[in-house]
């Protein structure tokens, strides 16, 4: 029993010392000691005015207190339940109307890329249709070619793909492919090399035969260093023979 008064104890004095470290950070004492010098200054001036509000603050003091407390702590909550709830409704009003979006936009880009297909596969007919009846890929007179009207009409802002267009005609028809290529040729994908004329690939052919010239003397010239080396050695190896065989004479004569 002692053990439960002990505990008992020990926990209303943390809470006590929690009210009164909280206490002190809201009224730090020194207001407090000011507002009671008040209240004692009140009620020595007006003992029966100060002896019934004592009564009732006495007895209705606590009620109000749990009625403000009550009322506090349902704000609270209502306000907690109303921000889960307006996030919840608003996610599931989010997914509501993307879904009823998507019923809308789904269908309309289908219709839109059949539209963009349909209109591509045309002006693609049209062109091979237009260069069948050209007879051919001869280069139509500038300004007389449908791109040249359709540049007229947005004021010139397609001059660019007209004038590389005309390059590239050009390049095919010449032979020489001065268009230049960043990403490879539109037949296979591929970077393919520009032709070149007779003049180049002439001057190509001489610049190899030059190369494989020079590749002969440099082989011929290293084999003429060997024979010369070898040659030496043999040289200097019948000096160093002779040279020993005199030396044995030598010291067979003189008995050394």
């Amino acid at each position: 029993m002692s053990a439960i008064l002990n505990s008992i104890q020990g926990i209303a004095g943390k809470l006590q010392g929690t009210f009164q470290s909280v206490l002190d950070r809201i009224f730090p004492p020194e207001q407090r000691a000011e507002m009671l010098g008040k209240l004692q200054a009140f009620a020595i001036n007006n003992p029966k005015l100060a002896a019934f509000l004592t009564a009732q603050i006495a007895f209705t003091g606590l009620p109000l207190l749990l009625f403000f407390t009550f009322s506090l702590t349902v704000f609270l909550f209502s306000l907690i339940a109303a921000l889960l709830i307006g996030i919840v409704a608003a996610l599931l009003f989010t997914v509501f109307m993307v879904g009823v979006a998507l019923v809308v936009v789904l269908p309309t880009v289908f219709l839109t890329t059949f539209t963009a297909s349909f209109f591509y596969l045309w002006g693609m007919g049209g062109y091979y249709l237009l260069k069948w009846f050209n007879e051919g890929d001869a280069p139509a007179p500038q300004g007389s070619a449908i791109g040249d009207k359709i540049n007229n009409l947005t004021g010139g802002r397609m001059s660019w793909l007209m004038e590389g267009a005309r390059k590239k005609q050009d390049d095919r028809h010449t032979g020489v492919d001065q268009t230049p290529k960043v990403h490879g040729s539109e037949s296979n994908g591929k970077y393919e090399k520009p032709k070149s004329n007779g003049h180049t690939d002439e001057a190509t052919e001489q610049a190899k035969q030059a190369a494989n010239q020079a590749e002969t003397a440099k082989i011929s010239a290293t084999e003429q260093v060997d024979s010369a080396q070898k040659r030496v050695g043999n040289t200097t190896g019948g000096a160093t023979n002779a040279a020993g065989m005199a030396k044995g004479a030598l010291g067979g004569a003189t008995g050394v």
